[in-house]
């Protein structure tokens, strides 16, 4: 009798340590599923955010220059319609990263004149204030708008010894001659030919992709880390920017017959 409820007696401690076991077996289980799922995920995620393609080739020394800086673009007359936008904000996308409020990217896109409203007028001085609170590793205008070389110049009033320490590229300016070459690195204008000795300026290039341009602009920019010098280095480095096809030659003032020194166009 004795032996039967010893025997009971074990067979219900071995019982219950072996439902113990399959309990805390279960649970474990159970438990590590969501982590497997949260790593799962996390591993989609980071291999979802792609590097662009631009941005692939760079050394390593250039992507710590670049970590927390922009480039701005300002799209002008000219670069400032939908499909102008769309083109070329698509391409910069691709290959550098255009910064939005949801992502990060290397590239800062406005469009005059929607960017520059203010008080319900077109304010281009307002550049200052837009770029106030980045940290810039260069700038390029495209169809130059009348007035940005006075916004440019309250960028220099603001820094420590009165330049810009960024580069600063225009392509294209409708504004001032004179303030567009004192405020930028270079300015490239197109001329096309006609019956008389001076080029006409133009917004109409035929056989121009803006987009590439400013893509080779950028990848040279991004390389720079400081302003270009108006030596005699510079017009073989605007030259490199355009199509094998297309020559530039100095900007000549038509009043003073004077060439220029960072101003170039090509036909």
């Amino acid at each position: 009798m004795i032996r039967n409820s010893f025997k009971s007696l074990v067979f219900k401690k071995s019982f219950f340590a072996l439902a113990l076991f399959a309990s805390l077996s279960l649970f474990s289980c159970k438990k590590e599923k969501p982590l497997a799922a949260s790593s799962s995920l996390s591993q989609n995620a980071s291999s979802s955010v792609k590097t662009p393609a631009k941005l692939k080739k760079i050394s390593p020394e250039t992507k710590a220059y670049l970590e927390g800086k922009n480039i701005v673009v300002v799209l002008g007359y000219g670069y400032n319609s939908e499909e102008s936008i769309k083109t070329i904000t698509q391409n910069l996308n691709e290959n550098f990263g255009v910064e939005t409020e949801e992502n990060e990217g290397l590239i800062s896109v406005f469009v005059y004149p929607a960017d520059f409203i203010v008080a319900g007028k077109e304010r281009i001085s307002s550049l200052a204030d837009r770029i106030e609170d980045k940290n810039l590793a260069g700038m390029i205008i495209l169809g130059s708008p009348e007035g940005l070389h006075i916004a440019l110049s309250k960028i220099q009033d603001k820094a420590e010894d009165g330049k810009i320490s960024y580069p600063v590229f225009t392509f294209f300016s409708q504004d001032d001659v004179l303030g567009s070459e004192s405020t930028s690195d270079f300015v490239l204008d197109y001329a096309h030919k006609t019956n008389t000795m001076e080029g006409e300026v133009t917004d109409f290039i035929p056989d121009f992709d803006a987009a590439k341009i400013l893509t080779n602009a950028i990848s040279e920019m991004i390389e720079l880390r400081e302003p270009l010098k108006a030596d005699n280095n510079l017009l073989p480095f605007v030259q490199k920017l355009l199509d094998k096809n297309r020559t530039i030659i100095r900007y000549v003032d038509g009043e003073t017959g004077l060439q220029s020194i960072n101003h170039f166009i090509f036909e």
